[in-house]
């Protein structure tokens, strides 16, 4: 039991070759000359510790198997599985086949190390204790039942894990190698394909309840592969860099800078469009707390419906912000109206802003289709939201550094994505802002969510609804702090 053990011990894999695959388990290590990530302490974002002084509990994870680890996973050695694949043995001498049995050497590592070391030991120890047990009473049929041999070829996705494993060599964004979620895209693909084809899927098995399971042909969901990416997402963990809220003090910052621009470029009507553009992405995404996704969503059209009706409201007047397209996790279309304050406590204008854009909007002749149009009339994508929004963070960086420090990577960090709908979370909490009141400008997404949402209703409906609510809908702008 103890060591490790090729399934194909002692069978012929080639006419001439008998498999030998049997290590100490100390033997069973990874190649010299590995360089597949494996997450440290300096792969993280300002680590707030030092790797060098930091002790390794176990200097061998990742690195070495352990005595029994062929007992808890189906193993096949590297020459093995190498067969497997190409149908004869690795070439002496040649790089390519060296690399590939490299791979091979990592993914069952990987493999392995999908059950901690703990799990292993005990494993193998109550397999001894049986073994003794079956043996005091003339069994040990546990000793004499064989793990293999597995037939000559791929039927675990050995092809695809190698694939995958050079993947995550590639350089990365937020880390120096791509993260275990770019890698397992491919894996993704394979097993897309597989259900594709003719004989990807096998037999339906539906319940009472008429929910149901569908038989996978895909190599990619075999139990060894399986194992496979577990043992290699510990291996590479995640490096997850969230986007950087925007705090109070970096809008107010924004909109004194964008307000001293209107100012200077008064008579550029170029200038007059991309200030006043980039002051209502910002109150979008955070007076609306909406998602860079959504921001490209608002619609021109239905704020020019209902703009004189609701900032004339003689009780509390309001930008009758509207959204309209699909949204992620929501089937079929959607339209939504989302009342923004005037004017906030903070004195923070938006109406005025909103008013500004209009108003260059007009002269252009622009009254129909997405709020924020590209050049080509199509709605705003993320990056070219970000455009705007890290243009007006560099210059506050630049004139205000105790708001933005100077080592602030602004690009890096800061995102329309979720950098302003982060900041206006958090500030509601600063100001103990109600669950009353934040979920009453979240509604609408539960709204849209729900079974019970009417797809049909008209612009008209929703703007009713959307006014008869002003009052609560309103506090979330007017209370957050800038």
């Amino acid at each position: 039991m103890s060591g490790i053990i090729c399934g194909n011990f002692g069978a012929c894999r080639t006419t001439s070759e008998v498999c030998k695959g049997a290590w100490h388990a100390k033997c069973f290590v990874q190649a010299a000359n590995d360089r597949f990530p494996v997450l440290g302490v300096s792969d993280l974002d300002h680590a707030l510790l030092n790797e060098a002084v930091l002790v390794e509990d176990d200097p061998f994870r990742f690195r070495e198997a352990r005595s029994g680890d062929h007992l808890m996973v189906p193993f096949q050695c590297d020459r093995c599985h190498f067969f497997n694949m190409q149908g004869r043995s690795a070439r002496p001498n040649c790089s390519v086949d060296s690399l590939l049995m490299k791979c091979i050497r990592r993914a069952n590592l990987d493999s392995m190390w999908s059950r901690e070391r703990s799990t292993v030991r005990n494993n193998l120890l109550n397999g001894k204790k049986l073994n003794r047990i079956q043996g005091l009473l003339g069994l040990g049929w546990v000793s004499r039942q064989g793990t293999g041999p597995f037939p000559p070829t791929d039927l675990w996705g050995m092809n695809v894990a190698v694939a995958l494993l050079m993947r995550s060599l590639d350089p990365g964004k937020n880390a120096q190698q791509v993260q275990f979620g770019t890698i397992r895209q491919l894996r993704s693909f394979v097993s897309n394909k597989a259900h594709a084809s003719s004989d990807g899927v096998g037999a339906t098995f539906m319940n009472d309840a008429g929910t149901g399971a569908r038989v996978t042909h895909s190599v990619t969901n075999s139990f060894w592969f399986n194992r496979f990416m577990q043992g290699c997402h510990r291996r590479m963990g995640d490096v997850w860099l969230p986007d950087k809220a925007v705090s109070r003090y970096v809008m107010r910052a924004s909109f004194e800078l964008l307000e001293e621009a209107w100012a200077e470029f008064g008579h550029d009507p170029y200038y007059l469009v991309r200030i006043s553009k980039t002051a209502c992405i910002l109150i979008a995404g955070y007076f609306a707390a909406l998602r860079g996704e959504e921001i490209g969503k608002a619609s021109l059209d239905g704020i020019l419906e209902y703009w004189e009706e609701s900032t004339k409201h003689p009780v509390h007047p309001y930008v009758p912000f509207t959204l309209v397209g699909r949204f992620k996790g929501v089937d079929g279309l959607k339209l939504f109206v989302q009342p923004l304050a005037a004017v906030t406590e903070d004195d923070c204008r938006i109406g005025v802003w909103f008013r500004r854009y209009l108003s260059q909007l007009r002269k252009r002749g622009i009254v129909t289709g997405p709020l924020f149009a590209n050049q080509k009339g199509k709605p705003m994508s993320i990056s070219e939201l970000d455009v705007h929004f890290h243009g007006i963070l560099l210059e506050v960086q630049r004139t205000r550094a105790s708001v933005i420090p100077d080592h602030v990577k602004i690009e890096e960090v800061y995102s329309t994505f979720r950098s302003l709908r982060r900041g206006a979370t958090s500030e509601a909490q600063n100001v103990n802002m109600s669950d009353t009141v934040i979920n009453a400008n979240n509604r609408w997404r539960k709204q849209m969510r729900s079974k019970g949402m009417k797809p049909g209703m008209s612009m008209m409906e929703h703007y009713t609804d959307a006014n008869v609510a002003a009052p609560t809908l309103l506090q979330f702008s007017a209370l957050l702090p800038t």
